[in-house]
């Protein structure tokens, strides 16, 4: 699959996140509640968890950034902004989806069964709404091009997931309201 519409994103949302300081971990944003620590732990567990739908058997889709103490670690250790794990999270899901040769393809993520096309729209429409939550949550502005507006939209009109109850658990899921 093309993944460069993809990647644009992620690479906007690793921009706003090196403006991230350690102080800036317990501001509130938009994302029900989320901080901006728990929001950016929860990006590189969901580029992972993508990443290991897409490619069950590979290794290194199964290691996350589970919680807040690794997160405050990781900051020491690694020492060179906010946006370096997450952009290592969101290669592999990067290359996970770019290793897909058919976007019909079905996989299984959050329990549900979904097209790869399909899910790499939804990755894509919470890569830019997650953007948004993190530039809202520092005070800055950003609005995504507006053919990317319209796309995200039509992902969020069109599901491909016929069983509502499938599509209401995936949604709740995917609004962190479910674990």
């Amino acid at each position: 699959m093309d993944v460069s519409v993809l990647h644009t994103a992620t690479e906007c949302l690793a921009e706003y996140l090196s403006e991230v300081t350690q102080g800036d971990l317990g501001q509130s944003t938009p994302a029900p509640g989320r901080d901006i620590g728990d929001l950016y732990l929860y990006l590189i567990d969901r580029n992972i968890t993508v990443a290991a739908a897409l490619m069950p058997d590979s290794a290194q889709s199964q290691v996350g950034l589970t919680s807040r103490s690794a997160l405050d670690a990781s900051v020491n250790v690694y020492g060179g902004g906010f946006e370096e794990r997450y952009r290592r999270s969101a290669l592999q899901m990067e290359d996970a989806f770019a290793s897909v040769s058919d976007a019909d393809v079905r996989c299984r993520i959050d329990g549900v069964e979904i097209e790869a096309g399909a899910m790499y729209d939804q990755q894509v429409s919470e890569t830019v709404i997650h953007t948004w939550d993190v530039a809202h949550a520092l005070g800055l502005t950003f609005h995504p091009p507006l053919e990317v507006a319209h796309r995200i939209l039509k992902t969020l009109e069109e599901q491909s997931i016929e069983d509502v109850d499938a599509v209401w658990e995936s949604a709740l899921r995917m609004s962190g309201r479910l674990s």
